[in-house]
């Protein structure tokens, strides 16, 4: 089926008169997941994890991921006829480097729609550099894709203040007052979808996971208009906008509304926009002012909750983790008692007891349940065919998040049910301690976390082991379960850490073909509790962490110190909504050591 499609895919190619197409993951919005219209690249593949890029020329075909999907890329891309290329490891050749290898591909072809206007001109000057050009095409898949799925236009919700804990028109004002051109003419784009759902406090169900409304947005002196399927809000919410001054229009008046702003200031950031649209407000002789900021001036707003939000998600993670102490219990249990539940039966109980709650709106991503060497892929995803028992004489992991209309979950957990071997203890104390030493630094104001991202992995480098993928990520408010601009990771991100923020701390370790461990917490940026001019992590997740793998003895007094507080900390937040014996297994998995 997939060599079919690539054969599709080169048809077209070669009536455009390009040697060479490339497809990426995102969408027109630059999302991490993707509606399914936009699902292209796993399409055209077979490989449907949220990262990666396919290359097509007339005769080859590759893939490039990054390490959390090597292991699931080989086996969906086996005997598709695509080549995988490992991102990250030394001899795998860049993208462009491989095209130009290609003797034969002299244009590249790609949707402008789906490359900002930052990445077309990077990947245009490594084309130009190698002698190849990158060419504008129309999009492929509408000619090739039969029964592509429309554009979504699900109905859409209006977040309550008491959950945003501030208006829409005053996040308007906020974003006018960033600056821009004269103040009375600016026009600010915005297409990222959060950066829009935030600013106008809506939520909807367009994408699997994170709650988003397919939409762009312009915000004028005196209004914002909101380009997206008008039939998604009732009359009420269409009032509710329209007070807070932002009338909205068709999804596909967008192309239309740009071609308007001649001679007007628009302020874009050019990761942002696509290159479609940014030549769009060219040819329309628009005065174009890019942010030259990494991250876009919204981003960093969204970044910082407000006190309503904190408080939403403290909520978010007692909630939270009753359902994960019910759901624990149970799988102990029943382990316990001889039985041998599948990883397909955890994720279908653990999404049961989380449904228990009135208040839980879904899962914020796929949930990862992977026992023994299924662990160690990073992103695992059961299926009926990997689908397998645990047992007792390796690691389970377990990812997994729930999203809430007052805040956003994200949680790794690790268990071991048998006697953990000396390497399996080594390992997981390993990682243990790296998520401890990062959750209790202090550090001063204006650290970044690339400069404490060496706390999380210091004892596993000590003996020799490493993880490839980052250590934190930032979590939005009943939004996407990964957002920026913060991150903690070895990569340099000029982003400070700044009161407010919420982030993960999730170290690991993955040995193929024999177990994988994570340990994750989210954390809020405080400087609560700290001297003048010096910030901490207040661990936000409530949920026992597992000690039956844990060398003690190899703990220093700081990191039982830290351990017992928050296992006090759990006990004391979660046991008000727990059954008597609830609370008494709870109180047995707290105990301080």
């Amino acid at each position: 089926m997939i060599r079919s499609r690539l054969e599709k895919l080169r048809e077209w190619m070669a009536a455009e008169g390009v040697e060479a197409f490339i497809v990426p993951s995102n969408d027109p919005h630059f999302s991490e997941y993707v509606a399914s219209r936009w699902a292209c690249r796993a399409w055209i593949s077979g490989f449907d994890g949220s990262a990666g890029t396919v290359v097509v020329t007339r005769t080859q075909a590759a893939l490039w991921t990054d390490s959390r999907y090597f292991l699931q890329a080989e086996a969906q891309l086996d005997g598709n006829g695509i080549e995988l290329q490992r991102m990250g490891l030394v001899g795998t050749p860049e993208m462009m480097e491989w095209l130009a290898a290609q003797s034969d591909v002299r244009r590249i072809g790609i949707d402008s729609r789906l490359f900002s206007h930052r990445a077309f001109l990077r990947l245009a000057d490594e084309a130009a550099e190698r002698g190849m050009t990158l060419v504008g095409c129309s999009d492929p898949f509408d000619t090739i894709w039969d029964g592509r799925p429309d554009i979504p236009a699900e109905p859409a919700t209006i977040v309550e203040e008491r959950y945003s804990g501030e208006s829409t028109r005053s996040k308007l004002q906020r974003i006018r007052a960033l600056g821009g051109g004269k103040p009375e003419e600016a026009v600010r784009i915005v297409a990222v979808l959060d950066e829009i759902a935030w600013t106008l406090n809506i939520r909807g169900t367009d994408i699997e996971y994170n709650p988003l409304v397919i939409s762009y947005l312009a915000v004028e002196p005196e209004r914002a208009l909101l380009f997206t399927a008008p039939e998604r809000f009732g009359p009420q919410e269409r009032e509710q906008l329209a007070a807070e001054g932002v009338e909205v229009r068709a999804y596909e008046a967008f192309d239309a509304y740009l071609a308007t702003l001649a001679n007007r200031p628009v302020v874009v950031h050019p990761e942002g926009l696509d290159q479609f649209h940014y030549a769009a407000l060219e040819a329309a002789r628009a005065r174009i002012e890019e942010e030259t900021t990494p991250y876009s001036s919204i981003a960093l707003l969204k970044a910082v909750k407000n006190p309503i939000e904190i408080d939403g998600f403290r909520r978010a993670m007692e909630v939270d983790g009753a359902a994960l102490v019910r759901f624990e219990r149970w799988l102990e249990q029943t382990v316990e008692a001889g039985g041998r539940p599948t990883e397909r039966e955890i994720t279908d109980r653990l999404h049961a007891f989380r449904t228990a709650d009135p208040d839980f709106r879904g899962e914020s991503f796929e949930t990862i349940a992977g026992y023994g060497s299924h662990g160690a892929i990073v992103h695992y995803a059961v299926s009926e065919e990997s689908d397998r028992a645990i047992g007792t004489d390796s690691f389970l992991l377990i990812d997994s998040g729930g999203q809430y209309p007052f805040g956003t979950t994200d949680i790794t957990r690790t268990y071991h049910f048998g006697t953990p071997t000396e390497e399996q203890r080594r390992d997981y104390t390993a990682v243990l301690r790296g998520m401890i030493d990062l959750s209790a630094a202090q550090f001063p104001t204006g650290t970044r976390g690339t400069q404490l991202d060496v706390l999380a992995r210091r004892h596993l480098w000590q003996a020799g082991l490493n993880y490839l993928h980052g250590t934190g990520h930032g979590v939005g408010h009943c939004l996407c379960v990964h957002e920026g601009p913060q991150s903690i990771r070895m990569n340099e991100n000029p982003v400070t850490l700044q009161p407010g923020m919420v982030q993960s701390c999730e170290p690991g370790l993955y040995l193929t073909g024999r177990h994988g461990i994570r340990i994750e917490n989210l954390t809020l940026v405080t400087e609560e509790g700290c001297p003048t001019g010096f910030l901490r992590f207040e661990p936000l997740t409530l949920c026992p962490i597992s000690l039956r793998a844990v060398e003690i003895g190899t703990l220093d007094a700081d990191q039982r110190d830290w351990l017992n507080r928050y296992h006090a900390a759990v006990y004391e937040r979660l046991s008000p909504r727990l059954t008597p014996e609830e609370r008494a297994w709870l109180a047995e998995k707290t105990r301080p050591i």
